[in-house]
């Protein structure tokens, strides 16, 4: 089948999808978009998926699913988010920030001045965990653009404005402060016209003064996203430049005054810096992951794995993924990429949490939209007592028996309850149709949806 019947059907597919019930994930790909480590418990992990959010408490034997509407958006939105020192869950959307502090059964947005605030970007200290930074940057009325830089003590519970508003010819879309030095943050976007050039703005004290730097190349076509900053030197900063028909890693060594360019893709969906600084890992579903040691940043392909997001921990290094082709959703590596374990499959995700009641946002919007979820991603109806069966170990790496293409040994197998099995998609002759159609047509267009968003780091 070549490029144009495949994208009619899968265009095809979604139309019937959406027509058929619009609530079942919006008629997207399901996949994954960015993974989440708790700081203070590493059993609690969340990931963003196109059909909601993602959490399990026991280290991903099982996972359990909350709607988009519980949290407050829908459609094409792909909301940053971060976890806190005491498990909280914030999420930036269009219309301000949504936040948990009872383990995802009830969201609140936050009121006053972030109230209907288009929040771009969010970060933690990694020193402090309760400490978050906000990023919002929103088009007003007068069309100036309103930006400002907030932080939070306490988990997201209450917040106040670090310095002035930036000047509103400017838009931002990333943030993030040094791990060496909280009182270092970073902030990416744009200048607005003729050149509508890219800019990355810095403060060393916590945003009450700013001074601005040139990233090289960089428009509104071509944004810069920042990636990571280094965890030993806070002058040494890496951003993604998005462009139209390849993506670019830069560093600076000195603050953001002088940038290098040290790697090119086709795409860079996922970017992550081990926790010792010493690798930095990229990749897309388009290119696979390369890993780099950053004293050269000479980077290499270490596997043909779908990447969809990356981030690095103690633990390991995480990927999102395509599971009708790399065999999971969600995996971890503790060789530097050569090879996954599954961590989020199809077969472990339960549903809406348990322990949730109607009293709460999820309790009383998630379970009569799961019926209808699960046959569309292709998930079990409910979990039964014990530890859901897990995927093929060792998806992923590079080779052909280390599931990187249709062939390898990661790849799912039809009928597996994974997605890609016309039974598991449920929903009669027709619902299974479609979802066959919507895995076929993703997993071999693998189109990209990054939008307004930077990769999962």
């Amino acid at each position: 089948m070549n490029r144009i019947a495949l994208g009619l059907a899968a265009a095809a597919a979604s139309l019937a999808l959406s027509a058929a019930a619009p609530a079942l994930a919006n008629g997207r790909y399901p996949t994954a978009g960015q993974i989440l480590v708790d700081p203070a418990d590493p059993e609690h992990i969340v990931v963003r998926a196109t059909y909601g959010v993602l959490t399990t408490r026991d280290g991903g034997e099982r996972w359990s699913w909350i709607c988009e509407a519980a949290v407050g958006y829908s459609g094409f939105e792909d909301p940053m988010m971060v976890v806190t020192a005491d498990g909280s869950m914030l999420a930036g959307l269009f219309d301000g920030l949504s936040a948990t502090h009872d383990g995802g059964c009830d969201w609140q947005f936050a009121e006053g001045a972030l109230a209907q605030r288009n929040i771009v970007d969010l970060s933690i200290d990694r020193a402090d965990p309760a400490s978050v930074l906000l990023l919002g940057s929103s088009v007003m009325a007068s069309d100036a653009i309103l930006t400002q830089v907030w932080e939070s003590k306490d988990d997201g519970r209450t917040w106040t404005q670090a310095g002035a508003d930036f000047p509103s010819t400017f838009l931002g879309v990333t943030l993030d402060s040094a791990p060496s030095d909280p009182r270092r943050i970073y902030v990416s976007g744009r200048r607005n016209g003729p050149a509508f050039q890219g800019i990355v703005r810095r403060s060393d004290d916590r945003g009450a003064t700013w001074e601005e730097f040139d990233v090289p190349g960089s428009d509104d076509r071509n944004l810069p996203y920042l990636g990571a900053v280094d965890p030993e030197d806070p002058d040494v900063v890496y951003v993604r430049r998005d462009g139209d028909g390849a993506d670019a890693l830069l560093v600076s060594r000195d603050g953001g005054a002088t940038w290098r360019e040290v790697f090119q893709a086709v795409s860079l969906l996922g970017l992550a810096l081990s926790p010792d600084g010493t690798r930095i890992a990229a990749g897309s579903d388009m290119d696979g992951l390369w890993v780099a040691p950053t004293d050269t940043l000479e980077f290499t392909q270490v596997g043909q794995l779908g990447v969809r997001c990356l981030t690095w921990t103690s633990r390991g290094l995480f990927a999102c993924a395509d599971e009708p082709v790399d065999g999971f959703s969600a995996g971890v590596s503790t060789d530097g990429g050569a090879t996954f374990s599954p961590l989020m499959t199809l077969d472990r995700l339960c549903g809406p949490p348990a322990a949730c009641g109607a009293e709460g946002s999820t309790g009383r919007t998630c379970p009569d939209l799961w019926p209808a979820t699960a046959s569309f991603v292709g998930a079990a109806r409910a979990c039964e007592t014990g530890a859901a069966s897990g995927g093929a170990a060792g998806a992923g790496g590079s080779g052909a028996g280390a599931g990187g293409g249709a062939d390898g040994a990661g790849a799912a197998e039809p009928g597996a309850g994974d997605g890609c099995s016309c039974e598991a998609s449920g929903g009669g002759r027709a619902g299974a149709l479609a979802g066959c159609l919507v895995a076929a047509g993703g997993a071999l267009l693998r189109a990209r949806r990054w939008g307004r968003r930077r990769p999962g780091r």
